[in-house]
């Protein structure tokens, strides 16, 4: 009741809008959680081998290579671009029940089945994700997009915390294979249930009213955008950065559940430590980004983020591995409040949405590489020794956005 009066009381600066996207947030956190968070132990009990975990990070990159662009300019070239944005999530919160299918396949062919359309889900998700990050920029002015991001991302985190808790409870007192991948099921159409109600929230934003922008050639805007100077080192600094962390997506998996043998009640307790440690955080962040602007913030984040693969290679059981879990809460709270409010702040005027395509079609590369290349440093060097591979990898993402920070903040201080 307390989060609902909260909602509903005129303390933002445009509460009505804040209040929809906070609850476009809440259940956004809630379909992925039911739909994805625990798409690797699924994968475990289908009988997915390390590559299927590596392919489980790497195709939905591959395909939104693919994807991202045509779509978001399929959006931009619609009389009702909306309408088309909206569609998108119908699709994408329709996806995943054929995940719900793929138990009833031939044994031999459930693992690959399960990764090929957990990469196809990308195909919506991926447009439907990236025109609401420029739909974010049409909502709400630059004064207070950090507010409402950081609301988002606060109650997002309780309702990731609350879902997890049922989630890994229910999974947790299963006692087969069989009754466990059942629930799975369930879950999954229980998140595309939330997920129409989540449309309906996004819905209900309203955006500021604006003329109707000259019609421009795909080709002319991506170049017009590609030629601006803030946004080109912005989207270079977070290729380098993304690299290293995609790398090691799939290896905390095989860290947590082949090595350390995580069962769904760890995984359950992880999901709820980064969620108290990413309730904390975000409020932190958003101080820290009010003090210090987007372009220094990020070098905090990321830098932080660098830590967390080091960290794991010092944990022995899961017990010690859940106590580093706030440490990796405050790093990914930090990348998820900078980084988008940073890309939006970096594009040319009236173009976030084509800078938002390229970022994703972009770090999508990235992603279908990076997994696979820390299966490949796996199987060459071992695990410990990808886990600092990956942590390096992130720290010269995070030293390219010191340079660049250093180097406009040198420019700025020239021109005065």
């Amino acid at each position: 009741m307390k989060l609902v009066r909260r909602l509903n009381l005129g303390l933002f600066g445009n509460s009505r809008n804040i209040k929809y996207y906070t609850l476009n947030g809440i259940l956004f956190t809630m379909v992925t959680i039911f739909a994805k968070s625990f798409a690797a132990k699924f994968l475990d009990r289908l009988g997915g081998a390390p590559i299927h975990y590596s392919l489980l990070n790497a195709l939905p990159g591959f395909v939104a290579i693919f994807v991202t662009i045509p779509g978001i300019v399929m959006i931009q070239r619609s009389k009702n671009k909306r309408r088309i944005m909206e569609g998108f999530f119908y699709l994408s919160r329709s996806f995943p029940l054929l995940l719900a299918v793929v138990p009833f396949l031939p044994e031999t062919s459930r693992p690959l089945a399960f990764v090929l359309i957990y990469g196809l889900m990308n195909f919506p998700e991926s447009i439907s994700a990236t025109a609401l990050q420029s739909f974010t920029g049409d909502v709400f002015s630059p004064k207070e997009r950090a507010e409402a991001i950081t609301y988002r991302n606060s109650y997002s985190q309780i309702a990731q915390l609350v879902t997890s808790i049922i989630m890994g409870v229910v999974l947790s007192v299963t006692t087969t294979n069989s009754s466990a991948v059942f629930m799975y099921q369930f879950f999954i159409v229980l998140s595309f249930l939330l997920g129409i109600r989540e449309v309906h929230y996004l819905k209900m934003l309203k955006t500021v009213e604006v003329k109707s922008a000259p019609v421009i050639r795909p080709m002319d805007s991506i170049r017009r955008v590609l030629q601006h100077k803030d946004y080109r080192s912005f989207l270079i600094c977070s290729l380098i950065f993304h690299f290293g962390w995609q790398t090691g997506w799939p290896l905390f998996s095989i860290y947590q559940i082949s090595y350390l043998g995580a069962d769904e009640k760890w995984l359950t307790i992880v999901n709820v430590v980064l969620s108290l440690s990413g309730i904390v955080s975000f409020p932190i962040w958003q101080r820290i980004v009010k003090k210090t602007g987007y372009d220094l913030g990020i070098v905090f984040a990321t830098i932080c983020m660098a830590s967390t693969p080091i960290l794991y290679t010092f944990t022995r059981t899961m017990f010690e591995n859940a106590s580093v879990q706030p440490i990796i809460g405050f790093s990914t709270a930090g990348i998820t409040a900078v980084l988008l409010g940073l890309m939006l702040e970096s594009s040319p005027e009236g173009e976030s949405l084509i800078s938002a395509a390229i970022h994703t079609t972009l770090t999508s590369v990235t992603l279908a590489v990076a997994p696979l290349f820390g299966n490949l440093v796996l199987s060459l060097f071992g695990l410990t020794a990808s886990l600092y591979v990956s942590g390096t990898l992130r720290a010269v993402g995070s030293l390219a956005f010191l340079i660049r920070y250093r180097m406009k903040n040198r420019k700025d201080v020239s021109i005065n």
